[in-house]
């Protein structure tokens, strides 16, 4: 009798140094990619700001006050989601030529469809997380208890997100994968994938507060002064730019280091067993 194969596991550290060494080994791939989401990423973040009447932050309109927050929103998802389409067919087609030769709409309305999936499910996860927490009448030791069971039911599903996650290389690849297919192909590899992609983020967010947190010192502010309504301490509008400039590429290149972890993920448990 056969015995069965041994199940697949990724290895945290190799997946995650492979993936720094192609996002920042290609660099000039990644300019060539990013500039035009990421202008029109950075346009759209910074024109209230500049605009400030479009805010509408008085108004009685809830839409008015949340239309620059809705407006980064789409420009966000539309924007990261077609230069992540890119980014992945770059990295699962080692000749340029037949990356290039992928075609982008179909797997950029798929990522479009899964990214609105997965925030719909987010969004129902944190409104029951903050209905848990806002019980204005209830005790302490009671809103403690309905804290921890909204935790209990959001955690299992954030973390069938993270398995469910295949879906996006297999979409940019051409063969899109069945839910269930892409749920069993983690299968053993959830953890390891949130570690991945922890270890990967955390060095690029730790460096932007401290950049940012030594410009604002050098400037005798603090960084939550960009968002104070005190006329007060209004900060220059170039530090306005700046974080915006620097906020738009790391969310970037946390995308390029994502999908660099998926595609590598996505050729041990899914390309290599087909073959």
């Amino acid at each position: 009798m056969d015995e069965a194969p041994l199940p697949v596991r990724i290895p945290v550290a190799a997946v995650t140094i492979g993936a720094y060494r192609f996002v920042f080994g290609r660099l000039g791939l990644f300019l060539e990619l990013a500039w035009l989401p990421l202008l029109l990423m950075l346009a759209v973040s910074i024109i209230p700001v500049f605009l400030p009447s479009l805010a509408a932050p008085d108004s009685d309109n809830i839409v008015l006050r949340l239309l620059p927050d809705i407006g980064q929103l789409v420009a966000g998802g539309l924007c990261l989601n077609a230069f992540a389409v890119r980014w992945h067919q770059m990295a699962l087609f080692p000749n340029p030529a037949d990356a290039q030769a992928q075609s982008w709409l179909r797997p950029w309305l798929r990522f479009l469809l899964y990214t609105f999936a997965f925030y719909l499910v987010n969004l129902a996860m944190l409104g029951l997380l903050l209905l848990a927490s806002g019980g204005a009448d209830m005790d302490q030791p009671d809103q403690i208890v309905m804290v921890l069971l909204a935790t209990a039911v959001a955690l299992p599903v954030w973390l069938g997100m993270v398995r469910l996650s295949l879906l996006f290389p297999a979409a940019a690849y051409g063969q899109p994968l069945a839910l269930s297919a892409a749920w069993n192909a983690m299968r053993g590899n959830t953890w390891r994938l949130i570690a991945c992609g922890f270890l990967a983020g955390l060095p690029l967010i730790l460096s932007v507060v401290v950049v940012l947190s030594a410009v604002f010192s050098a400037l005798g502010m603090q960084i939550g002064d960009l968002q104070s309504d005190d006329p007060a301490f209004a900060p220059p509008m170039g530090l306005y730019l700046l974080e915006g400039v620097i906020d738009t590429v790391i969310n970037f290149l946390i995308v390029a280091l994502g999908a660099s972890i998926l595609v590598d993920a996505y050729r041990r448990l899914v390309r290599a067993q087909e073959s």
